[in-house]
């Protein structure tokens, strides 16, 4: 195995309350930062956009890239999320609808079949 010897940088991030980003108020934090680049990356299988697994636990970091099993049961569930987000946007657009229909006053009377309302013919 190759080693490369890298530092643990530092970056700043900006203030963050309610999901607004405050930036050039209020305090920054300082915070590390791992940066890797080069064309080895690229000789060792990590291609630009591929979908990397950061493993990690004390004193140690573990990157890899995705199998093509771990990249297919990711996508399986991005696409059930994204299906169950997309009944429950569907279900709730109904009880809205069903809701405004319950609220409308009947404005004509109901129809009488066809053929009790049709004049019979006398040939």
């Amino acid at each position: 195995m190759k080693t490369k010897n890298i530092k643990v940088v530092y970056t700043y991030r900006h203030h963050q309350s309610g999901g607004i980003l405050h930036s050039g108020t209020g305090p920054c934090t300082a915070v590390p930062k791992i940066q890797m680049e080069g064309h080895w990356l690229e000789a060792l299988g990590f291609s630009i956009g591929a979908p990397l697994i950061v493993e990690y636990e004390e004193g140690s970091i573990h990157i890899r890239t995705l199998t093509a099993e771990e990249l297919a049961a990711k996508e399986q569930r991005e696409a059930q999320a994204e299906l169950e987000k997309r009944i429950a946007q569907l279900e709730q657009m109904k009880r809205r609808i069903d809701a405004e229909a319950a609220s409308l006053s009947m404005v004509a009377e109901p129809a009488r079949p066809y053929a009790a309302s049709a004049p019979e013919s006398r040939n």
